[in-house]
């Protein structure tokens, strides 16, 4: 709404400052914080200084904190087009109290504090920026899509002002992008890369490009920008999924006691995984970028700009598993069990050579003959995504400076549109006796397997066709929005600014879901009618191709990484392609249960004042925020009939009332003193009001275990209110020398209507019997309430030498969040909450050399809830090294590596010996060369 760029600065605070040379550089550096700044406008009464460099955009980032009202971290890049990290989300987590979640080891979510990814708002010059990709779109920017490149300087606001858009529990990070009259004529940049990695051993190339010209009035000018990035993302995973209860005596187990048939041993009230895999995916990624400003001042009082900004990325992946699975007790008996505490560890199964009985009917005979069934797994699974996204956000901004205020009008448009055009799932099983036996471990926290066949070579294991998938899913994510802003330059008493304005955004996502069904053409057999499983089709032995033709030559290599995964032959998807062309006519028929739209109408007013009085300085504000929201989703229950088109059809309206305050008590030359008090927002997740799951209905049921007699499902809630956070911060910090500073701050959020994971028991007709069955209904269940309070500390020193350091570290401590249903109390942690975080830069810089190493750690977090405990990735550090020799005051060359010492990510459920899963995706090696100009 009003200009975010460097938030208060006003003409009073030199006076307090004009001996600092923080201030001093800050002023003279080319940073587009000042763009918008009234004072900055005749360019050529004075030389514009850009500074360059590790330590000078240290320090550049040192005084915007400094001198901010809010609590803000900064980071600016320290040349043109060239960011300090690859990727925006990775130079984001450097800053103290921000966790990233990373896809295919690169930065793609933030989280600030203790909070979801989704209660942090990103925007782009202010403003938001659609994103969309697989699945439901999500609050949470994907960073993936931005090229740092074109980022000139990011800042996080760890606290609330009136004037920035609402929806940030956790915080807003506000990307900047540079304006072409803040630049010299014909200036810009031209880089050149080439980045390897250690599990696909492939090198792929990337381009940066970006020009800058202006008139020689100075009062209109163009900027472009195009970057290209081609990378191949391979990520070697192990995971153990479904924990489950096993007893005899405990009543509403999951499922009985384990007994090893060769010991006898039975295991009573233990838990256990039901299935075990290793897999591979690779990913081959496109990412373009393209940027474009124009602007014009055609007075020295009024200020155009038109800006666009898109992003282009391609994502086409295959992905390869093989799992070891405990389908029945009854058929395969567990054998070579390990016990942990109350935790199997390890099992195996074992060929018991029975023959077909009536359970499995048709599934098991040959021509009419019973044959041996063998296990039920391993079984070979294979994924092949095509997909891609796309964002563009366009906006156009009119500024006019009066005498005593400035004016300021944008309307804007962005919109993303993504997920996958093609979907193919398919899988063949071990069984018929072509594997004898196997087992699995993650004895000492890292998985093993052994199987008495070689999967790497033995394309014969696999003897069974299973079932098979495809489909398509889409999305769409788009926001129109119109500001008005005024801010008046006031003299009256203690205050010294005023602002107030007002914003409207349409905000709209849709999800639509196409089915893949295969016609055979033949008339009495009834084609086939959608997903190609057990006795429809692939079951019928003149209807489904040869399983050992769909396990192709290629071996899956999962040495890197020391994950534990093993070698397999991969699934053949072209020979699968192949056979459904020729014997199926392929009709895409529309999913109503993949199908939904949200829209959000927004109104938005706030008033906000800046005040100084001697030494304190700070403001004051609050914001009226209404949001009008309606869903139209569609449910699907298994077995029933799924002709009712009738859709779930909801509405609310709610109004928040949000003040905020920010004190700065400038208490000497050196040391600033803060407090800050605000209630935040951050409205329901997307994927909690429309799917209950990736690519799933809003409703599932499925048909009743046989275990227990009830039934499964997922389900959305969309009567879920927004989140409400009443937050505190009080902070020091000493700025003692050029580039250092050291300062501490406590932080304490108090937030409602926190949505918890539960499993309610519900009552749900279903065609499979007569009359309702319970369901075990996953949902999410509001009215949570929780806590996060800890401390930020950071230090940053700049030595004379050439050597730097900077350091920070978080402690964050967050209540458990509980809830009440069926009787029973759920408990659930916040999500992405590390208790313990630092970060730890050293770097070295002269006149033509520098070096810098980072390394980041955080302790264990949650990330989800799985039968009513927390699921938690475990303690992760990461080391990069950045390089960079100047031949030329304008050319240099770049080298860097990425997760050095090739870090492991693994994760837990409920305590440290439930494994759940592991992954791996690459150390990264980039060497390029960058001209400025």
């Amino acid at each position: 709404m009003a200009d975010y760029s460097n938030i208060n600065k006003s003409t009073e605070l030199s006076r307090q400052f004009n001996r600092s040379v923080l201030f001093l550089a800050l002023m003279t550096a080319c940073n587009v914080a000042y763009a918008d700044q009234k004072d900055n406008q005749n360019n050529d009464d004075f030389e514009v200084i850009e500074v360059r460099g590790i330590r000078s955009s240290t320090a550049e980032n040192l005084a915007i904190k400094r001198l901010s009202n809010a609590t803000v971290d900064a980071i600016t890049a320290e040349d043109i087009g060239k960011f300090p990290d690859k990727n925006v989300a990775d130079s984001l987590q450097r800053v103290s109290g921000v966790l990233i979640d990373r896809d295919g080891g690169e930065g793609s979510r933030v989280s600030i504090r203790g909070t979801s990814p989704d209660w942090t708002l990103t925007q782009l010059n202010g403003n938001y920026i659609a994103s969309s990709g697989a699945g439901v779109p999500t609050r949470s920017f994907n960073y993936t899509l931005l090229p740092s490149s074109m980022i000139s300087s990011v800042e996080v606001f760890k606290s609330a002002e009136a004037r920035i858009d609402e929806g940030g529990i956790g915080g807003t990070v506000i990307l900047h992008t540079r304006k072409p009259l803040d630049m010299e004529a014909n200036s810009g940049a031209l880089s050149l890369e080439a980045t390897y990695d250690d599990v696909s051993e492939d090198t792929k190339p990337q381009v940066n490009v970006l020009y800058s010209w202006k008139n020689d009035e100075s009062n209109f000018g163009v900027l472009a920008g195009f970057t290209r990035q081609d990378k191949t993302v391979t990520t070697i995973t192990n995971n153990a999924s479904h924990w489950r209860f096993h007893s005899d005596t405990v009543e509403g187990a999951e499922r009985p006691a384990i007994v090893d048939q060769a010991t006898g041993e039975v295991y009573n009230n233990v838990w256990a995984p039901r299935a075990m895999s290793a897999g591979n995916s690779t990913e081959d990624r496109t990412r373009d970028g393209y940027q474009v400003a124009i602007q014009w001042m055609p007075t020295d009082k009024l200020d155009l700009n038109l800006n666009y900004f898109g992003a282009k990325l391609d994502y086409d992946s295959s992905s390869q598993s093989v799992l070891f699975a405990e389908w029945n007790d009854n058929h395969n008996p567990y054998y070579g069990v390990v016990l942990d505490g109350d935790t199997v560890v390890a099992y195996g199964n074992a060929d018991n050579g029975l023959l077909n009985d009536n359970n499995w009917g048709d599934a098991d005979v040959n021509n009419g003959v019973a044959v041996r069934r063998g296990l039920l797994s391993p079984q070979l699974t294979g994924r092949e995504r095509i997909g891609g996204s796309k964002s563009d956000s366009f906006d156009f901004e009119a500024k006019y400076y009066g005498d005593i205020f400035t004016a300021t009008f944008k309307i804007g448009h962005t919109e993303a549109e993504g997920g996958t055009s093609r979907e193919t799932y398919a899988n063949i099983d071990a069984r018929q006796g072509s594997v004898n036996s196997w087992l699995w471990s993650t004895v000492g926290g890292k998985p093993s397997y052994e199987v008495s066949t070689d999967l790497a070579s033995d394309k014969q294991a696999y003897q069974y066709y299973d079932w098979f998938d495809s489909y398509s899913s889409e999305n769409k994510d788009t926001e129109d929005y119109a500001q008005a802003d005024l801010q008046f330059d006031i003299d009256t008493g203690i205050f010294t600014t005023f602002f107030v304005g007002a914003k409207y955004r349409n905000h709209e996502i849709k999800g639509i879901k196409n089915d893949f069904r295969w016609d055979d053409g033949i008339a009495d057999n009834g084609g086939y009618r959608g997903y190609l499983s057990g006795n429809e089709w692939f079951h019928n032995p003149d209807f489904h191709p040869d399983p050992e033709t769909l396990v192709s030559n290629t071996v899956v290599d999962n040495s890197a990484g020391n994950t534990g995964a093993f070698n397999f032959l991969a699934f053949d998807f072209a020979a699968l392609d192949s056979y459904l062309r020729n014997n199926f006519t392929q009709t895409v028929v529309p999913s109503l249960a993949g199908t939904y739209t949200l829209e959000e109408n927004i109104w938005s007013v706030y008033a906000q004042s800046n005040f100084q009085w001697q030494d304190f300085r700070g403001n004051l504000g609050v914001r009226y925020v209404n949001t009008d929201l309606s869903t139209l989703t569609y449910d699907d229950v298994i077995g029933q009939d799924n002709n009712d088109t009738t859709p779930n059809e909801r509405s609310s309206d709610d109004g928040e009332l949000l003040p905020s305050f920010n004190l700065a008590w400038d208490a000497n030359e050196d040391v600033v003193v803060r407090f800050a008090a605000a209630r935040t927002m951050s409205r329901v997740s997307y994927s909690d009001l429309s799917q209950a799951e990736s690519y799933g209905p809003p409703v599932n049921i499925n048909s009743p275990d046989s275990w227990t007699g009830r039934g499964t499902g997922t389900s959305v809630n969309t009567g879920l209110d927004p989140m409400i956070s009443d937050q505190f911060d009080l902070g020091i910090e000493w700025y003692y020398g050029e580039g250092s500073a050291l300062g501490a701050t406590y932080f304490t959020k108090d937030i409602a209507n926190l949505p918890i994971s539960a499993v309610e028991i519900v009552q749900r007709e279903h065609d499979c019997c007569n009359g309702p069955i319970e369901v075990e209904m996953n949902t999410k269940v509001g009215g949570g309430d929780a806590q996060s309070q800890g401390v930020e500390l950071f230090f940053q020193h700049s030595f004379e030498s050439g050597f730097g350091v900077l350091a920070n570290y978080t402690f964050t401590d967050t209540s458990t969040s509980q809830v009440s249903t069926n009787g029973q109390k759920t408990d659930a942690e916040i999500p992405g909450t590390a208790k313990h975080q630092y970060n730890l830069s050293v770097y070295f810089e002269n006149d033509d050399f520098s070096v810098r190493a980072s390394y980041n750690w955080k302790d264990d977090r949650a990330n989800g809830i799985h039968q009513g405990y927390n699921l938690y990735t475990k303690d992760y550090g990461q080391l990069d090294v950045n390089a960079a020799y100047s031949l030329t005051e304008q050319l240099s060359l770049t080298a860097s590596v990425v997760n050095l010492t090739e870090e492991v990510e693994e994760g837990y459920w409920k305590q440290s010996n439930r494994f759940t899963y592991n992954q791996y995706s690459g150390r990264r090696f980039y060497l390029g060369a960058n001209y400025s100009f």
